[in-house]
């Protein structure tokens, strides 16, 4: 399994490129690569905004993690799904896809070791926290042609909206807590 972290948003409305942003000692977006390495033998960096900083944390990380690398969005200003596509292209057709997005402080490799115990091949496991639904998403490869076309601003919300026949909910009773906007950094003291 691979983990794609998407971390190429340029965080609008919080102000500063979220990815940057130091918690509990570390960037969000080391943060999010351990995580993933908790689960995942090789992980994809997605990176947009913020790129030579962002670089400079993957390259750091190397010698921890050699099966770590980077693809740099060329559109990332065109939202979350251009930034997805051009992740799951980078990665083999014939290899199941862990989802992350380097902005939840509240995620936890148990988390991630619930999601991917559930693993299956037909149908892609998404989290959702107090009914929140957001990535960590699952994707196994048979699903992934349905993500050929994907582009533009769609998030996977859509992907589990109109195949809900294809997902299977993991609910967890942690409160569904980002970093977008200015309070959201004072809450988890950022």
């Amino acid at each position: 399994m691979v983990g794609i972290i998407l971390a190429a948003g340029a965080s609008s409305r919080l102000g500063e490129a979220k990815q940057l942003l130091v918690y509990q000692g570390q960037s969000l977006l080391e943060r999010s690569i351990r995580l993933a390495f908790s689960v995942c033998q090789e992980v994809l960096v997605c990176l947009g905004a913020e790129v030579d900083q962002s670089i400079q944390i993957v390259e750091n990380l190397k010698n921890e993690f050699p099966s770590l690398s980077y693809v740099q969005v060329e559109d990332w200003e065109k939202g979350m799904g251009e930034t997805l596509a051009v992740g799951l292209k980078a990665v083999d057709m014939n290899r199941d896809v862990l989802v992350l997005l380097c902005d939840l402080p509240f995620l936890t490799n148990a988390h991630l070791r619930n999601l991917t115990s559930l693993a299956n091949p037909n149908r892609a496991i998404v989290a959702s926290f107090q009914g929140v639904n957001s990535p960590p998403v699952l994707i196994p490869k048979a699903l992934r042609p349905l993500f050929t076309h994907w582009s533009g601003d769609q998030g996977l919300g859509k992907f589990w909206r109109q195949n809900p026949m294809l997902c299977e909910i993991v609910h967890f009773s942690d409160k569904f807590r980002d970093v977008d906007v200015p309070e959201d950094r004072k809450y988890w003291g950022i």
